[in-house]
């Protein structure tokens, strides 16, 4: 059966206490922060079902400023039931008890933080958001059926440079997310193109959470266009198997047993990892069982996990 989504679970009220999700408050916590962290669909599927999942609350504790869950991801969370599950409810309340905040963040409030950080005009925001959809379209994307399917006047100033002064950030991410379906990757690409426009604005980092490789090459192309553009590299893609790499280098995670616990949420069978070994010159891709993935991480000391 095809995956039926919405935007507002209908369970919202249960969990809705966890977030930051009105408009005034997401842009004045995302104007406050500096360390951006925004969580995809699959690996907050995959961290909720943890049993060593604290140790990773705890981490992106003392890492991310804001913790953000765009309202895409939130649809794919709760297709078909249309409401959020109770495992990642209680992932979200303790992320939330740990003092973590939590941004439930539409894609379009990209213009209202562009607007309160900066001092442009609606129609250079407009061009900003065309580029970032040509540089994340360019490849074939679902992006590239969205656009293709709004109105002709939209979608012609959108690819155009003559974009107006009417804010086109609304008018295209809604109908972006009335256009999700089951198996595409919307969800990353419209972090994606939030991510491009937001690095106009000069200070931040900004993380990517996601187990999801197929976006590995774009999110490469999208680092490549910010540092041409932006003059940054941005965003950092953090799979679970990467995290893992970076909590044991950071001493938030040194249990063998732990280790290959979280490695397993996001794993059913052998870890596809890109990495760099102690001999390599260059990264370097390759099939492990998670035990032995593990075991070279800890016996050898400059081993890296790329990711």
């Amino acid at each position: 059966m095809t995956k039926k989504y919405q935007e507002v679970p209908s369970n919202f009220s249960s969990f809705e206490s966890y977030l930051i999700y009105k408009k005034e408050d997401v842009v004045d916590a995302y104007t406050k922060a500096h360390q951006y962290f925004f969580y995809d669909t699959c690996s907050i599927l995959h961290h909720s079902n943890s049993a060593n999942r604290q140790s990773i609350i705890n981490y992106l504790k003392s890492k991310a400023d804001i913790i953000i869950v765009t309202r895409t991801v939130l649809m794919e969370l709760t297709a078909n039931s249309f409401e959020l599950h109770p495992d990642q409810i209680q992932y979200f309340n303790e992320l939330y008890n740990s003092g973590s905040k939590i941004i439930l963040f539409d894609e379009e409030l990209i213009y209202d933080c562009l607007k309160e950080a900066l001092n442009i005009s609606t129609e250079e925001a407009n061009k900003l958001l065309g580029y970032a959809i040509k540089e994340v379209s360019k490849s074939k994307t679902k992006i590239s059926e969205i656009i293709e399917n709004m109105d002709k006047a939209t979608s012609s100033k959108l690819k155009g440079t003559n974009t107006g002064n009417r804010e086109l950030f609304s008018t295209f991410f809604q109908h972006a997310r009335a256009l999700k379906s089951e198996g595409d990757s919307i969800a990353e690409e419209l972090i994606l193109i939030c991510i491009i426009v937001l690095t106009r604005i000069p200070t931040g980092r900004y993380f990517l959470i996601s187990d999801d490789m197929r976006i590995r090459s774009q999110v490469i192309s999208v680092n490549e266009y910010i540092l041409k553009h932006h003059r940054r590299k941005e965003p950092y893609q953090l799979t679970t198997t990467s995290l893992v790499y970076k909590m044991y280098k950071d001493s938030a995670l040194t249990n063998r047993d732990d280790m290959i616990e979280i490695m397993k949420t996001a794993f059913t069978g052998n870890v596809n990892a890109f990495f760099v070994g102690e001999y390599d010159i260059e990264q370097r891709y390759e099939s492990y069982k998670c035990e032995d993935l593990i075991d070279r991480l800890l016996n050898e000391k400059d081993f890296k996990i790329m990711y």
